[in-house]
Order: C-alpha cells, then structure tokens, then sequence
C-alpha cells in the first residue's frame, strides 16, 4: 500500500518545491519517498558546483573522546563528526584554506602540509626553515631551532623556538586556483614579523622572495594574477601567467598608500568582477587582558571600493556603505564572496561572516570564545555562531572556513 506521502496531489507538491529556496531542503524534498522524486524534476547541481563554506573545527580532548574533527555549517547551525584527522591535532595550525577543499597546516616541527579533509590527499609545501629569513634550522636545539634574520638589519640574527615560529612567523598562505589539478600551481605566504611576501611553485624545495616590500595584510589570486594589499591600503599585482622557467612576476602598484595606515586587519575580496578592501575594526577584549591574554573583539567593518577609472592610471579605494547582495567569509581562508541570488533562501545579504585570525596563542585553554561570527552591515550588529562556541572553548586551533570538496 502506498504511503500517505505519495497521495500527495503533484500541483501542491510542485508548489512545495518552488517555494521551498534552501538547496539542501530541495535535496531532502526529494528523499521522501520515490514518488516525489519521481514527479519533481532533475535538482541540478549547486551552483558554484559546491555548497557556501562551513568551518573546519579540529579536534581536541577535551571535546570529543572519540578524537573527531568537525564540520559546522554556519547557515543550518549544525556540526557534522569528520573522522579523526591527523593533520587537524593540537600540533598543528591552520595557516589557509582555497576553494578546492584545501588546507594549509604548519606543524610544530619544520613541516608545512596542504591537505583535503575529505579525501585525505596532502602533499608537502616548503618546510619554515627554506624561507627567506631563516639562516639555520636545527632541530635538536630545543627553545632556539631557528637563527633568523633580523628584517631592517640583514647583518644581524636572532634565535627562536619552533612554536612561536608556527605561531607568529607563518601568519597565512594562500593557494592559486589550480591548487592540486596542476603540475604548477603557486602558493604565496605572508611572513616575518613584518608581513613579507614569498612563493612556491609545485615542486619547489625552498621559498623565494617575491618582493622586498612589506607589512603586507592579505593577499588573493583572481585566476593566475596575485594582489596584495598593505595595511596602508596599497595595492599591487604579480602577474603569474609565465613559464616556471622564467623571472619572479614584476610588481605593479595599482592603488598608491593612505597617508596613514589602517588599523584592524585588512582583507581583499574579489566581488562582482571586481576588487574590496574590508578593513575589520577591532578592540583587545578587556577582561582576557586582564589575565595577559590579548584576544580581539570585532566592532565592525569598512568596506571600499577599487575605482580604477581615475585620468592619471592609478586606483583608488571608495568607500562604500553597503555590500548589496553579497556576503563575504573571511578569516585565514583565501577571503571570498558570494551574492544570495546565486543561493536563493540560504542568507541575507550585506553581512560578513568572519573567523578568529588573530587570537594569541596565551588563549589557550583560557575559556576565552573566539572573535567569530556574522556581522550585519544593515544592523550594525555582531553575531557570535551559536552554542557550538560555548561548548568548545577549549578547541585550539580556532576553526577555519573550507568549502569541502
């Protein structure tokens, strides 16, 4: 005997469907039963061939006996077990993430991985002690294993341990759009303690310099072209359309510096064929300081605009009071951008999702919650994610967004 299910009449079952806009509810329409899948049509793939990015949580005692990292999917508030992933313990932090599904991890020893969570593939970047900086790696000299250079003195060295290297040397590494698919993807990091920019290519063996300047904030391949912005709100291009073979790309200044830098972390995001600096506007959070823990605390965000329509060739950043239909996810992750009507009934726009990446490593097990969250730039209001972050104060590394693959 058919179930009551399947007696539903086709035309309200139809009408169901097209009110129904979250694609994952679409997906368990048609798991019902097989007369409703039968009768609604074929559900295309998601767009963007992937679904929004959900936070890789890793793994940690204290949380999970079992020794399960987790997915938590920001829009449905839910978290989903991952199978104990290695590269995800407390030895390791996340330094990155590309919308391949992979992530970079940087291990207390000299090691730094690119890993997918899903399907266990990794391979290995240049380890920390082939940067540019770094005089001497040795392994066995506890508390002092790298000689580095000193950045405005190339005549003068210091020592430093391996954890605090992991911790503040390597702060993000982004990864070009061919990540794995390509026997020459690129990958570009942020290091030093003053933001310097070196890269790899697949295969290489050590990092090379790719420029001199520094205090660089973030960085962001649109295709094979790289920009990078500055705290001051420089920004430039490498172009990386040439043959391994040939010279490092030549740096091109498209917006010329503020005459003061900016306060805050600064992002780039390419949206809508075009380029956003997002400035995030924080503040150290008085009672973690109390107890020598510096933690940030989100207060809101500035969003500008690149007008590259200027007489004299150069850009420069506009102001602009609101991201439309679009909503942004940042963090470590190479920062991203997509509009609500590619993702019709899943969010609102004009927010920013946002993920802690700049909490000290003083704050772990200090109970201290992450500076994560949804900002809305109608409301002027910040969001921490939900109860997950209070039963999980003790995860350490924080989360990073993914888009699981």
């Amino acid at each position: 005997m058919p179930s009551q299910w399947s007696l539903l009449l086709s035309d309200l079952l139809k009408s169901i469907e097209e009110h129904t806009m979250s694609y994952a509810d679409k997906v368990r329409l048609r798991c019902v039963c097989a007369s409703w899948r039968s009768q609604l049509p074929k559900l295309h793939d998601h767009p963007i061939g992937t679904r929004l990015p959900w936070l890789l949580v890793p793994f940690n005692d204290n949380l999970d006996s079992k020794g399960a990292s987790k997915f938590y999917d920001p829009l449905e508030k839910k978290l989903y077990e991952l199978d104990h992933l290695p590269e995800a313990e407390e030895k390791a932090l996340f330094k990155g993430s590309t919308q391949g599904g992979w992530v970079v991890v940087a291990e207390t020893g000299d090691k730094i991985y690119v890993v997918n969570p899903l399907t266990r593939a990794r391979f290995q970047l240049p380890p920390r002690s082939k940067f540019p900086d770094v005089r001497k790696y040795r392994a066995n000299k506890h508390d002092n294993e790298y000689l580095i250079r000193e950045p405005h003195d190339f005549n003068e060295y210091y020592e430093m341990d391996a954890t605090h290297l992991r911790n503040y040397f390597l702060p993000k590494v982004v990864l070009s759009p061919s990540t794995c698919d390509s026997t020459d993807f690129i990958a570009v990091a942020i290091y030093g303690e003053i933001g310097r920019l070196a890269y790899c290519r697949r295969g290489d063996k050590k990092w090379h310099v790719l420029t001199e300047e520094f205090t660089y904030s973030d960085v962001r391949f649109h295709e094979q072209v790289l920009y990078a912005v500055e705290f001051n709100g420089r920004l430039v291009a490498f172009d990386f359309n040439t043959n391994a073979s040939c010279p490092k790309p030549k740096e091109i200044e498209i917006v010329a510096p503020f005459p003061n830098p900016l306060t805050g972390q600064v992002y780039l995001v390419w949206c809508s064929g075009g380029i956003i600096m997002v400035r995030r506007e924080t503040d150290l959070d008085d009672e973690a300081y109390e107890h020598d823990v510096r933690i940030s605390v989100t207060l809101g965000f500035n969003i500008f605009k690149l007008d590259s329509t200027s007489d004299d060739g150069k850009g420069k950043w506009c102001e602009v009071e609101s991201l439309g239909d679009h909503v942004l996810f940042l963090g470590l992750n190479s920062s991203t951008a997509f509009s609500c009507r590619d993702f019709p009934g899943c969010f609102k726009g004009n927010q920013i999702y946002c993920t802690d990446d700049n909490v000290s490593a003083d704050a772990k097990g200090s109970g201290r919650l992450f500076d994560q969250g949804v900002y809305s730039l109608d409301e002027k209001v910040f969001e921490r994610f939900p109860a997950y972050v209070g039963d999980t104060r003790q995860v350490w590394p924080a989360p990073i967004w993914i888009m699981p693959k």
